[in-house]
């Protein structure tokens, strides 16, 4: 594994782009205005470049065919972890082709995808749309009163919020089960063989919350619950 460091200045408009094809991302709040990027490696190719107000980070598979058919044999996949310190005022979008992201302490909009993995968020600050195709989903802190939106195809959704929650919630499955642990106003659910919607206002409402997942387990629970990590989660969460 090779590691390598990049600083880059960040403006007020400055926004963070990183796409990851395989492995990891962490992202935490810097202590001053740059972003710091810590990416460990190996048979990826790693860039970090500027385009007008915009860092984009890209870690990605090498181009020769040949060398990926001979690590396949190998057994030596690709991998690339990347650790992303940035100042919290700065958005950012993030995707993940296959492994895991993990954003915490932001106060800007963040926009996070994974297309198979994990995707963890935590104490975001700012208007939230985060997807996941085939996965687990986790968002655990407040809410800004604003529109946020989490989204899985297959896998789990699991939001733990404050019982202070102010929004508008509007929750739906496909296939798969669906709770609501945190007391909810002007209530409507629709519950079908396989599947329901759930709608209801959160304190004043003043926010919008939209969850959706296509087959799996969708949860929401309060902040003060009991979490036991990281197996049980969500089979902890429904058994209240």
């Amino acid at each position: 594994m090779k590691t390598v460091n990049f600083t880059e200045t960040v403006e007020a408009k400055t926004k963070l782009d990183v796409l990851v094809e395989i492995g990891s991302v962490t992202i935490r709040p810097s202590t001053d205005n740059d972003i710091h990027i810590e990416a460990t490696y190996r048979h990826m190719d790693i860039s970090v470049e500027r385009h007008e107000d915009t860092i984009m980070v890209r870690a990605e598979q090498e181009d020769d065919l040949f060398v990926k058919l001979s690590r396949l044999f190998r057994n030596d996949h690709p991998k690339a972890e990347l650790i992303i310190n940035v100042p919290a005022h700065c958005p950012i979008q993030t995707k993940v082709i296959t492994g895991s992201l993990d954003v915490e302490g932001t106060a800007a909009a963040v926009t996070a995808r994974v297309i198979t993995g994990q995707l963890r968020l935590k104490k975001i600050a700012g208007p939230i749309y985060a997807k996941t195709t085939t996965g687990r989903l986790t968002y655990s802190g407040e809410l800004t009163e604003e529109n946020h939106r989490f989204e899985t195809t297959t896998g789990e959704i699991l939001l733990t919020l404050p019982e202070s929650t102010n929004a508008e919630l509007f929750a739906q499955t496909g296939t798969g089960s669906l709770k609501c642990h945190l007391p909810l106003a002007e209530q409507r659910e629709e519950r079908h063989l396989v599947g329901g919607k759930l709608r209801g206002v959160l304190g004043s409402g003043a926010g919008q919350v939209k969850a959706k997942i296509g087959t799996g387990s969708l949860v929401i629970r309060p902040l003060t619950f009991k979490q036991k990590e990281p197996a049980n989660l969500l089979k902890e969460a429904e058994l209240v």
